[in-house]
């Protein structure tokens, strides 16, 4: 009996040992330049679901087993991504073509070894019932800074310029003068390759004591609800990376000002999708934002905002929206926020959005986090046109030019910038990452994938600049 018994244990540990070294629920499992782990656990299999990115899914024709449980006495940010770093992005660093990272979620608050519920992660959170929740304090009062940095002068990124430089060579005539004028427009940096992080020194450099702004666009299996920017870093481990190396090249620079922007449509895809892709990194998004918010929000000078999407996506969401963003400064011990950015890449009146920033500052404060600002991207707003088309929609025009306390009567909004790169493409219908949301009639046609410049699409927006250069 003691044989069969210590067989059986024994049989049960070398079970638990080889499915731990496959990928997990939902994890990555396959794709162009994948190294990690290529076969799934018990009850899952391998799904292609492009040419970048395979995931493990359940496997109907086979009784699911449940995937083991992490033990619960691990280090709150203890790397558990069994399949390590999947770094392997060598093409043009300008495009967004990381495939889809790792979505092996850590499951547990990640500062703190509480093991969080797997269900949905907005319960009834605008039930009036739940009172704590409401009285609960929030932390915002990490040492990062409090000011509005878009009253200094603000760096104009040099890659649009060059960019504008390479339309300017087909342009004659009157456009080729206002396209000079475009070229003094300051623009964000996105960080949203592998090598971002390098280039951050040259760009704090080159700024002296302008204000650089940086968007933080590197989040695990980013642009879950879509294809069109799907990427991001390969695991959570690796995220954490590029967060400290930014913030250790930040702080080798004590003079400079740095306005960090972290994760465009991640908190829309938080509160509102439902797809499953979305459904299961809900936990590492959060986990994501909060580390980002932790460190960035701990220096003295830089001022974080996290992106809330528009407000014809979320202005219907406010209440949710606020108790993501608690529950994210809660777990951003060390940080702070100065406030949120919205409309980036999209094209909404800069009233509309106003109206929103008021909804939400209220949403914020009842929950307890009180004095928020704004910032709304204006690079492509300039032309009032409803539709629901997010990629190279029709009849855009540059809006506002970008500046920091813009209008006396908007005392929540810190400032007008140009946060999407105006002028580049926000995806193509056609190609490895086609997304149907770009194959739409009133999406300009012929455009490259997403962050590579479209010069017919510049050309509109210059055409249609309000107000005009």
């Amino acid at each position: 009996m003691k044989f069969f018994v210590c067989a059986s244990i024994l049989s049960a540990t070398l079970f638990k040992l080889a499915n731990a070294a496959c990928a997990g629920p939902y994890a990555q499992c396959g794709g162009n330049n994948f190294s990690g782990e290529k076969c799934c656990q018990s009850g899952y299999k391998c799904v292609t679901i492009n040419e970048w990115y395979s995931q493990c899914e359940v496997d109907n024709s086979a009784p699911a087993v449940p995937p083991t449980p992490p033990t619960s006495n691990a280090a709150p940010w203890e790397n558990q991504n069994p399949w390590g770093n999947q770094n392997q992005q060598q093409q043009n660093p300008w495009e967004n073509q990381n495939p889809w990272g790792n979505q092996n979620q850590q499951q547990q608050n990640p500062w703190s070894n509480q093991n969080q519920q797997q269900q949905n992660p907005w319960g009834n959170q605008n039930q009036p019932q739940a009172p704590q929740q409401q009285q609960a304090p929030v932390n915002n009062s990490g040492s990062g800074s409090s000011q509005n940095f878009f009253q200094n002068e603000i760096y104009a990124n040099p890659k649009f310029i060059e960019e504008v430089n390479s339309s300017m060579a087909k342009l004659d005539g009157d456009l080729k003068a206002k396209a000079e004028k475009v070229k003094s427009v300051p623009t964000a940096v996105w960080l949203a390759w592998e090598g971002a992080p390098g280039e951050v020194a040259q760009h704090l450099e080159a700024a002296g004591t302008k204000t650089v702004v940086f968007i933080m666009y590197m989040i695990p299996t980013r642009d879950c609800n879509a294809n069109a920017s799907a990427g991001g870093a390969s695991s959570l481990e690796a995220y954490k990376g590029h967060v400290d190396n930014i913030a250790n090249t930040i702080k080798s620079h004590p003079n400079s000002k740095v306005v960090m922007i972290l994760e465009p449509d991640t908190l829309g895809n938080l509160v509102t999708a439902n797809s499953e892709a979305c459904k299961n990194v809900h936990t590492l998004h959060k986990n994501a934002l909060s580390y980002g918010v932790n460190v960035f929000g701990s220096m003295s000078n830089v001022s974080v905002y996290i992106d809330a999407a528009h407000g014809a996506w979320l202005g219907n969401s406010t209440d949710k929206v606020a108790a993501v963003i608690k529950e994210i400064l809660n777990n951003a011990p060390n940080g702070k926020i100065r406030g949120l950015s919205t409309n980036i890449s999209n094209y909404q009146p800069v009233a509309s959005e106003y109206g929103y920033h008021q909804k939400l500052a209220s949403a914020l404060s009842a929950v307890g986090v009180p004095d928020m600002h704004f910032v709304v991207d204006t690079g492509r707003n300039g032309v009032g046109i409803s539709s629901d088309t997010w990629c190279n929609l029709v009849g855009t025009g540059f809006g506002e030019r970008s500046k920091g306390n813009p209008n006396p009567g908007m005392p929540l909004l810190d400032a007008y910038m140009w946060l999407k790169t105006p002028g580049e493409a926000d995806g193509s219908s056609s190609g490895a990452r086609a997304d149907p949301g770009c194959a739409k009639s009133d999406s300009l046609p012929g455009a490259p994938d997403a962050g590579q410049w479209f010069h017919e699409y510049f050309v509109q927006l210059l055409k249609n600049a309000k107000p005009g250069f």
